[in-house]
């Protein structure tokens, strides 16, 4: 990030404007959807996610977000809020996190995508370590597997890692209009490739509401695959750090003054 979105940040979250400062408070700014929020405001949930139905094309986008309640119109909602000072109930502060977290959940896969299992949340898995549904695996798992990849469970430590392993490419480092949008259509193509198709799910019909009974069936998740995906899941993250600066950077530009 700028020194001058840095600055921004600082102020809203009530943080020291040094780097590690920022970083922590932006963390655990990050989990206050699932910890705070969500249960506050069940109405919020829908803006994790957008169901994207396995046959759908990029063209279908547009009406996979009903009432603009879902991740892509979310965060350009919260995007503009910040870049306006035009804030919701939730203060600053409060739409700092939900622009924070909104751009993690748009690069989980099963965040972007359905197959008649509402997200891979009905499609029942036998994995290790063990988790509820397929959702869950990519959601912790696939994560757990990830730290073990990296030998560390410390996030700033995985972080530094994930920069030497994917350093940011040019189309990575600024956020232009639309760019929401490509990123689910991004993700859910990685979830066509390595969610459905590795585990050899078949396309089913589009059902956004309800699950097919076949979801019941548990499939296993290797210790192969889990470790291939974990490799995914690091890409993934990188794309999330690099992505958020680039957006946090365009909301506050170096140009603009200090709060």
């Amino acid at each position: 990030m700028t020194p001058t979105a840095r600055s921004h940040l600082a102020q809203i979250l009530g943080a020291s404007a040094d780097t590690n400062s920022v970083e922590k408070a932006m963390a655990g700014a990050a989990i206050r959807l699932d910890t705070e929020f969500r249960e506050e405001d069940k109405t919020t949930r829908p803006g994790h996610f957008m169901d994207i139905c396995l046959q759908d094309k990029e063209t279908d986008l547009p009406a996979r977000c009903p009432q603009g309640n879902c991740v892509t119109a979310k965060i350009d909602e919260y995007a503009q809020r910040l870049r306006d000072g035009n804030y919701d109930k939730w203060g600053a502060a409060g739409d700092l996190a939900f622009l924070i977290h909104f751009v993690g959940d748009i690069h989980q896969p099963l965040h972007t995508t359905t197959n008649a299992d509402r997200g891979g949340t009905c499609q029942q898995v036998n994995v290790a370590p063990a988790e509820e549904n397929l959702h869950y695996a990519w959601d912790d798992a696939v994560v757990t597997v990830l730290e073990g990849q990296l030998g560390t469970n410390d996030p700033e430590a995985i972080a530094r890692k994930l920069e030497g392993l994917y350093p940011a490419a040019a189309d990575l480092a600024t956020w232009k209009q639309g760019e929401s949008e490509e990123i689910a259509w991004e993700s859910h193509q990685v979830a066509e490739t390595d969610v459905y198709r590795a585990l050899g799910i078949p396309e089913r019909p589009c059902s956004l509401h309800s699950c097919d009974p076949a979801t019941s069936t548990p499939l296993t998740l290797s210790p192969a695959y889990m470790d291939r995906e974990g490799q995914v899941a690091g890409r993934q993250l990188a794309k999330v750090g690099y992505r958020l600066a680039a957006l946090l950077n365009q909301i506050w530009p170096s140009s603009s003054a200090a709060l």
